[in-house]
């Protein structure tokens, strides 16, 4: 028999529409006691303690016996087992509000960790609408059944004020005023409600009244625990005060340009997405997380996501700042630059800005102290840029993004990304150029991600093509994609473009000081033509007429630019997109490469 059982206000048993009498004070708090563990077993002098407050009767047991006969009937007789040393209620996926409510509260908290707000805000008002009123209203509260119940009102208390926090993140502030006053008017001890009031007073302009609650809570607090605000509420006031923004609303510019993926969402990434959730956690020690990964894999809209997901974390706002090293034809930004940014960020007016890169740092540590900040820095270039950027207190984190693999940053975890998954990379093409289109032809849709490497970049271009062009095939276009010296042609649209963002790797390279590095970038266009595998040292001189210590510099620095691939000790390999760019550059038959101090010809052999 389908039933439907509710805890979520008065205790009821339905069998489809039709509502069942669950009987006698007693036989409902059985029930009650029962289906607060569902599916677990309930030892008989549990049972007693919920029916009972005190000594139970000496007839408890078989009071008991009567009840659970009475309730079986009601139910049917297999849905609650004996088994020592009580009575276990079996309870299907589904049939109890208390598992309905949990679910969605916990997918809403999973949505708002992911940064996936508008799910957050529809899983968290899914929860809240299951409650019809007080949890159990209509069972006596003994001492047993008590602390579980009043368990279950604050899980709704905590959901009720993360959906707050939720909508005010999303924009909302005036609407939310009045259903705010009153929560806190009903329940003057809960901090966070009182925080979320001050905030969509702010979110309204009304700064006055904001302060006026930050006041309010102060007395509430100290009259009813006898406590003082927590950090949060300090901190808060402190911005109000101080007319420091963001005054406790992060705000996060999601990353877009010409040679970065659009924050549209999450596409797989799962489980680097669950590793920023947990790293990016205010503590006792500055957070530093670092994500690193080669053109056009989707760093900086990964960083989005986690940041947007963090915003709880970081109450005191969120600053990104794009570093510059993915800029076409463009050159990193200066840490003293970036710095005045950030200062700016924290209020700091120009006049203000101290001159030199030391002091800028300095001030930044001495605004941001004891705030819970959270700096994006996206398409960094390297450490010697990010070093003097780092929020470096207790309570903030940094978030960087770039190609190179950070190893010498301090203290910091590094998070390497790779192509998708390929049901990912399908997912990707489908949410661009759509669905059915996709599912129409799956074996085209397999060649279209091969020939993109999977990667979330020149699958949005392909995407974006496919919707362009909707007279072409999926066929077809795989077909267009087939033919290399076409590739990176066809995966350009308007101002996204491979090519384009390929050359944002290469540019420093060719044009450094360094001999290692301009012999890097003339060594990419030999590999380009002429290696078809693995490759190393060995092959490299025989290719470059260097010598092997050289020509492992010379490697290192094209593998730091993820422009060729780890593939073994001392291998690496050049593929897909990055090879076609490669081939573009090494045409030529015959290059002229430093060597020694002398220039000579070289007539590269294949490999």
């Amino acid at each position: 028999m389908g039933l439907r059982f509710t805890l979520l206000g008065p205790a009821r048993v339905f069998a489809g529409t039709r509502e069942l009498d669950p009987g006698t004070a007693k036989q409902r708090a059985l029930l009650v006691a029962l289906l607060l563990r569902p599916g677990r077993v309930v030892p008989l002098h549990e049972l007693a303690a919920a029916l009972w407050d005190g000594d139970p009767p000496r007839s408890a047991v078989a009071n008991l016996r009567t009840y659970v006969g009475r309730l079986r009937r009601l139910v049917a007789s297999e849905r609650i087992v004996t088994r020592h040393p009580g009575y276990l209620l079996r309870v299907d996926p589904g049939e109890l509000d208390t598992a309905v409510f949990a679910a969605r509260l916990d997918a809403g908290r999973r949505a708002l960790d992911t940064g996936d707000l508008g799910r957050a805000e529809d899983e968290l008002t899914a929860a809240l609408t299951l409650w019809r009123g007080a949890a159990a209203e209509d069972v006596p509260r003994t001492l047993d059944l008590a602390p579980r119940l009043q368990a279950l009102e604050e899980r709704r208390r905590t959901a009720a004020e993360d959906l707050a926090r939720v909508r005010i993140l999303r924009g909302a502030g005036p609407e939310l005023v009045g259903e705010l006053r009153a929560s806190v008017a009903a329940d003057p001890v809960r901090e966070r409600q009182w925080v979320n009031l001050v905030l969509a007073l702010h979110r309204a302009g009304d700064i006055a009244g904001a302060l006026d609650v930050c006041r309010a809570a102060h007395r509430a607090l100290r009259d009813h625990l006898g406590v003082d605000p927590g950090e949060e509420l300090v901190r808060l006031h402190r911005s109000l005060l101080d007319r420091t923004p963001p005054l406790g609303l992060p705000t996060v510019r999601p990353p877009t340009g010409p040679s970065g993926p659009r924050d549209e969402g999450p596409v797989g990434r799962g489980a680097e997405r669950a590793t920023l959730a947990r790293l990016l956690v205010p503590g006792t020690a500055p957070v530093v997380v670092a994500v690193h990964g080669p053109v056009g894999v989707g760093k900086s809209a990964l960083a989005a996501r986690a940041a947007a997901g963090a915003r709880w974390r970081f109450p005191d706002g969120h600053l990104w700042v794009d570093l510059g090293a993915a800029r076409p034809g463009g050159t990193p930004r200066s840490p003293r630059d970036v710095l005045a940014d950030l200062l700016r960020g924290l209020g700091v007016a120009p006049a203000d800005t101290p001159v030199g890169t030391e002091d800028r740092a300095r001030l930044l540590s001495e605004r941001g102290a004891g705030l819970r900040l959270l700096f994006v820095l996206d398409n960094a270039a390297d450490e010697a840029q990010v070093r003097p950027l780092i929020a470096d207190w207790p309570g903030a984190g940094t978030l960087i993004t770039g190609r190179r693999h950070l190893g010498a940053l301090d203290r910091a975890e590094h998070i390497g990304l790779g192509p998708l998954a390929h049901a990912d990379a399908v997912a990707l093409l489908a949410r661009t150029c759509g669905i059915a289109r996709v599912r129409a032809d799956p074996r085209s849709v397999a060649r279209i991600a091969s020939f993109c490497d999977h990667l979330p970049l020149a699958l949005r271009i392909a995407g974006l093509r496919l919707r362009a062009r909707r007279e072409w095939s999926l066929r077809a276009f795989a077909d267009l994609l087939a033919d290399e010296r076409h590739r990176l042609d066809v995966l350009t649209c308007a101002d996204q473009s491979v090519r384009a963002a390929l050359d944002t790797a290469f540019a420093p390279l060719r044009g450094a000081a360094r001999g290692t590095e301009r012999l890097a970038a003339e060594l990419f266009g030999l590999l380009g033509v002429h290696a078809h595998g693995a490759f190393g040292p060995t092959e490299v001189s025989a290719l470059s007429g260097r010598d092997d210590a050289t020509a492992t510099a010379a490697l290192g620095c094209l593998a730091d630019a993820r422009l060729i691939e780890p593939s073994g000790a001392d291998r690496y390999r050049l593929t897909g997109l990055a090879r076609l760019y490669a081939a573009e550059l090494g045409t030529r038959p015959v290059v002229a490469l430093p060597h020694r101090g002398a220039r000579v010809s070289l007539t590269p052999r294949p490999f």
